[in-house]
């Protein structure tokens, strides 16, 4: 029985055709990653998804006597919604939401959950509002409305930043006068 000769080696690739070779490498250096260009020091995001300014018509309904809760909006994300509510609600009230966002035909039918009860007392609030996040909006879904919210504008901040995360101020006036 003749003796076969082992295969030959597979060809070395070329460092030009090579996933990260020296070309991409060299790229890779001069674009800087978002945590190397903050110096290392990255604010955490305590929100999943960014909130946009959307006043929208839609349907909330309380679960268990169908009852409804309101039909605007005041903003949208893919996580949940800010509804403008005058009904009494407490956290963890189970709803059922319905609207429709895009130009497109959609209807976006979730349960949703009381997460926060805004009661409209403080400066810059829109009156009292529900804050509920969904709980059964389907993937797909999920992720048409990120691509249309993605057009919307930001909901600007109303509370100052965290201590933690704020900007420390430098009187530099003094520290000319010292040196």
């Amino acid at each position: 029985m003749p003796v076969r000769p082992p295969p030959p080696p597979p060809p070395a690739p070329s460092p030009r055709s090579a996933v990260g070779g020296p070309l991409v490498r060299s790229f890779r250096l001069l674009t800087p990653s978002l945590a190397r260009s903050a110096c290392g020091h990255l604010p955490t995001n305590r929100r999943h998804e960014m909130r946009r300014l959307v006043r929208l018509p839609c349907r909330v309904r309380r679960m268990s006597d169908w009852r409804l809760m309101g039909d605007r909006s005041l903003d949208l994300s893919p996580q949940g919604m800010l509804l403008l509510s005058d009904e009494r609600a407490e956290e963890g009230l189970d709803l059922v939401v319905s609207f429709q966002a895009t130009e497109l035909p959609i209807w976006f039918d979730t349960c949703a959950r009381v997460t926060r009860v805004i009661e409209g007392r403080r400066p810059g609030d829109a009156g009292r509002a529900i804050g509920m996040h969904f709980e059964t909006l389907p993937a797909v879904q999920r992720l048409i409305l990120r691509g249309f919210l993605r057009r919307m504008p930001d909901v600007p901040p109303q509370r100052e930043l965290p201590i933690d995360l704020a900007m420390p101020f430098v009187d530099y006036a003094r520290q000319i006068a010292v040196a």
